[in-house]
């Protein structure tokens, strides 16, 4: 399929709401090389796809019968919301829809009004059905929250995922890769120990280098890493600086390859450097040498763009390259400018990342009993998910035991599934 490697986020998610049926079949129509799956855990203890632990970013659940149920866990974010474990699959398959997303809505930038509500949820089970047979390099889960599923839920999202790939059959294929990305180093630290996946960790602040301690650090539980497009090429009001950031070559040079995020096709997106054009700013962005990124991968909301540019016959041509296809010159565009009262503010320098950054205590405990297992996972109305509980200890693989029950704000939640083992 060959560099750079085009990955989907959440599917085609700039045509239709975010890991849906449609998104994913769009993704791979359009030449994804990996498509993702961020898992988020409903009430009934089901791994699903779905962009945002809070239903109210992703879905209609503000105009539906569940939206009493809003509450602010301080654990995930200040604002109030519906949260995938306060729902089961069955309350979010049936009586709610998808939402396109828009980035840009603030500035009436909307996407496609036609697939605004269009395509079905996924379980985890259904996209990994989906993608299996189909002509793709691999796939990319996305874990997040692990820690709180663990210690406030008492469920092991590690272990579920873990169970739906070994179910799906993937274990015994190599044709396509399992991929596992995460900005905690404790979850793929855990991953790590529990099976042979793939594990991507994602810087999810803007740095200009990792420190070698940090790099070193990495390397112990990570195959690869994804960093922000502004770590490539920092900008301020979108200019470009005059700046070239060393974090892509350090993390290739541990031998760490890297993909970039998020691209998308609003020229609201694009730097003025590269002409507001989303493939004048993937050339940037993979181009070797001089101005250019370097990056392995692209994750990006509009994998057929990126699929496109890969077409280009003028690509890797080395010193042959043609003069319209080198990257712009950092800060050349602000260079330019003769008003020095319209020039962006100067900007701070971004920091290194260090050991501080990337290492974390394990991860909690948990329990996972499987698809189907009765369990119920629910903050309630108005919870902040501060208290903890610790859970009894049933034999692996007992019929006894269940998460904890634990109390917060005004509301407490008991749960009683059966068949849940110790992550």
């Amino acid at each position: 399929m060959g560099a750079p490697l085009v990955i989907s986020h959440n599917g085609a998610s700039g045509d239709y709401p975010d890991c849906t049926d449609l998104a994913y079949q769009k993704a791979v129509q359009d030449g994804a090389d990996v498509i993702d799956c961020d898992v988020q855990v409903t009430k009934d203890g089901i791994p699903i796809c779905m962009s945002s632990i809070d239903l109210m970013d992703v879905t209609t659940v503000a105009s539906s019968q569940f939206a009493s149920q809003a509450g602010v866990i301080s654990d995930i974010k200040a604002v109030a919301g519906v949260y995938t474990f306060n729902l089961t699959w069955e309350d979010i398959a049936n009586n709610l829809k998808p939402m396109i997303s828009n980035p840009f809505g603030q500035i009436s930038l909307s996407r496609n009004p036609r697939n605004r509500n269009a395509g079905k949820f996924m379980r985890l089970s259904d996209f990994l059905a989906f993608a299996k047979g189909k002509k793709l390099s691999g796939i990319m889960i996305t874990v997040e929250h692990a820690s709180f599923m663990a210690e406030k839920l008492g469920f092991g999202v590690v272990d579920a995922v873990i169970k739906a790939v070994d179910d799906s059959g993937y274990s015994k294929q190599s044709a396509q890769k399992v991929m596992i990305q995460s900005t905690n180093s404790s979850t793929l630290v855990k991953f790590k120990q529990l099976a042979k996946y793939n594990l991507v960790y994602k810087i999810d602040e803007v740095v200009k280098d990792a420190a070698p301690s940090s790099l070193a650090d990495i390397k112990k539980f990570a195959d690869a890493a994804s960093v922000s497009i502004k770590s490539v090429y920092p900008e301020s009001s979108n200019f470009l600086i005059n700046q070239t950031n060393p974090l892509v070559k350090s993390l290739q040079s541990a031998g760490l390859p890297v993909y970039v995020y998020l691209l998308m096709n609003e020229f609201f997106s694009q730097p003025y450097d590269f002409f507001s054009d989303a493939t004048s700013q993937i050339n940037a962005l993979v181009h070797k040498g001089g101005e250019g990124g370097g990056v392995d991968g692209l994750i990006t909301d509009f994998p057929g763009t990126a699929h496109r540019y890969k077409l280009n016959s003028c690509r890797n041509m080395g010193d042959k390259t043609p003069y319209y296809m080198l990257p712009p010159q950092r800060g050349g565009l602000v260079g330019v400018i003769q008003d020095k009262a319209a020039l962006p503010p100067a900007m701070a320098p971004e920091p290194v990342l260090t050991v501080s950054d990337v290492a974390e205590p394990p991860l909690p405990p948990g329990w996972f009993g499987g698809e189907g297992c009765g369990g119920s996972l629910t903050g309630g109305a108005g919870s902040s998910a501060s208290a903890t509980a610790t859970p009894p200890t049933p034999p692996r693989g007992s019929a006894s035991g269940g998460l904890p029950t634990w109390s917060s704000g005004t509301t407490t939640a008991v749960t009683t599934p059966t068949g849940w083992w110790r992550s």
